[in-house]
């Protein structure tokens, strides 16, 4: 079955064609009115030569019309990938480089970036813009929408990543595993038709996507913020749609309890407000629930499950941990070599196992024609999953965050390589060597610290500011060090490799 009628076409069923489905600043549509606009984006891909299996770029604004382009390559049997508009240009290259799309269809405002990056990396692109080819498309009369028909297995959308090099790859979600998506908001926070979600995320992060299916799937109502979300769009959107249910990151809740608005009468209507992403620091926690009356209930996802893997509950939480297994998932701890930790309060890395786990990874190079790579790394065997995260459970079966098993940053839910940072300052005068950490701001946000050795008679505001200054021009600004340290060595191992850990704990020490 094609994940359209899984989720889409199920939640027209569910709702009515007059229920809405996407509700937005700039447009509001209806479960009718989507399921037409999807119908018209399918028949203008293919009319510009897309097919099974090909891949189809957007690099746009969150409007209802990415989640109705996204919805009409799956169901032209081709792969649908969001792109962040954010990316730097060499991002973007490295981006297309691993996808290839047959188009990519951009805002105006994005042209430029997206020429370039085709260009360099993807010269068979088309490029189509939103404002042209699918403002003709939405033109024509709308068909009858009649997805193709997709087996289970077969690749549905990508989910666009960085790893621990900073070279994006992608992760390949199939048209069966969608399902599931629903699960956490029908079984933990009672969601119906009648609720609408709005996830302030952007559409090319996995938890708007999941979320963008979970809320088709049940025929609810989903918000959309059309650009990056600070607390006044936020506030205006909650003011202005009345969600049920708010989704968001530590970093936002904490941008709205500093603007004094969990408070206010509109966000004190809401039903739940959920949070992943990073872990949620006890102050924003107990802060928002004094305010609003109502706890965050935080959880953990990832990019390779589109799902909620452990969240606290309404009847069932524990401020600090990131909650119990979500309904449909399997969760263990394991050792170094695999053993089981069967005890609590004892810390190992977390395998998940779950319907909703995607295919692989695709990096560039990929041969697209072959099954996607399952580094045995990750893929550790009947099913199980290691997500990278460490975690110990207590004895009440609430699991606790203890950091990742290596040392790819995590800030804001949004990962960022150490390395990526160090490579852009190597051979700047003045600074020796550096390295980039995770630490905790004053209230306990995560935040990047960056460690700095300096030449030899180079002033250390000097070395600092040199710092700055190359990062400011070469990365954006959610991977930019907000700290930094200048001192005499790193600390290493007998073998020469950098103490990390100990730079952590520096960095926790010297927030506080």
């Amino acid at each position: 079955m094609n994940a359209v009628e899984y989720c889409l076409l199920n939640g027209l069923k569910v709702a009515g064609t007059d229920h809405p489905a996407l509700l937005c600043a700039s447009e509001t549509l209806s479960y009718g009115a989507l399921a037409a606009r999807v119908a018209q984006f399918a028949e203008g891909l293919r009319a510009s030569g897309v097919k099974p299996g090909d891949r189809v770029g957007m690099l746009m604004l969150d409007t209802p019309d990415i989640v109705a382009l996204h919805q009409a390559a799956m169901a032209t049997g081709a792969i649908a990938v969001a792109m962040s508009s954010r990316a730097t240009p060499d991002e973007l290259k490295h981006i297309l480089a691993v996808v290839h799309p047959a188009v990519i269809v951009v805002d105006r405002e994005f042209a430029e970036l997206a020429s370039g990056g085709i260009a360099a990396a993807s010269p068979e692109t088309k490029l189509l813009y939103r404002d042209h080819e699918l403002a003709e498309w939405k033109a024509k009369p709308a068909g009858v929408l009649k997805p193709v028909v997709r087996q289970p297995d077969d690749p549905a959308f990508w989910v666009m990543t960085s790893g621990t090099t900073g070279v994006p790859k992608a992760v390949e979600h199939r048209h069966g595993n969608v399902g599931i998506c629903a699960d956490y908001y029908e079984h933990v926070l009672t969601c119906t038709k009648n609720d609408r979600l709005f996830a302030t995320s952007r559409f090319h992060f996995a938890y708007a996507i999941g979320n963008m299916f979970a809320a088709l799937r049940m025929g609810a109502g989903n918000i959309l913020l059309e650009h990056w979300a600070t607390a006044e769009s936020v506030a205006a959107t909650v003011e202005r749609f009345k969600p049920t249910v708010l989704l968001s990151v530590p970093a936002v809740y904490h941008r709205l309890l500093d603007a004094r608005l969990p408070g206010t009468a509109p966000f004190k209507a809401l039903r739940w407000y959920v949070s992943a992403g990073e872990r949620m620091p006890p102050q924003i926690w107990n802060g928002w629930e004094a305010a609003s009356g109502h706890p965050i209930l935080d959880g953990l996802g990832a990019s390779e499950c589109v799902y909620m893997i452990i969240g606290n509950e309404p009847g069932r939480k524990r401020p600090g941990s990131s909650g119990v297994a979500c309904p449909g998932v399997e969760v263990r701890i394991v050792d170094d070599e695999g053993a089981l930790v069967a005890e609590p309060d004892k810390s190992g890395r977390l395998e998940v196992r779950m319907s909703s786990l995607f295919r692989g990874y695709r990096s560039a190079g990929s041969d697209l024609g072959a099954p996607p790579e399952r580094p045995a790394e990750r893929f550790r065997g009947d099913g199980w999953f290691a997500t990278g995260d460490e975690y110990l459970r207590d004895a009440d079966g609430f699991y606790h965050h203890r950091g990742r098993t290596g040392d790819i940053l995590r800030v804001s839910g949004l990962w960022v390589s150490p390395s990526e940072i160090e490579d852009k300052l190597a051979g700047i005068p003045g600074i020796v060597e550096t390295a980039a950490v995770l630490g905790e701001n004053q209230i306990g946000l995560a935040e990047i610290v960056l460690f700095i050795v300096a030449a030899s008679g180079t002033d250390k505001d000097a070395a600092i500011m040199a710092a700055r200054e190359r990062l400011a021009e070469v990365l954006p600004n959610y991977k930019r060090p907000r700290r930094f340290e200048v001192v005499v060595d790193l600390p290493r191992t007998a073998t020469g490799k950098v103490q990390r850990h100990k730079l952590r704990s520096q960095a926790r020490l010297d927030s506080h």
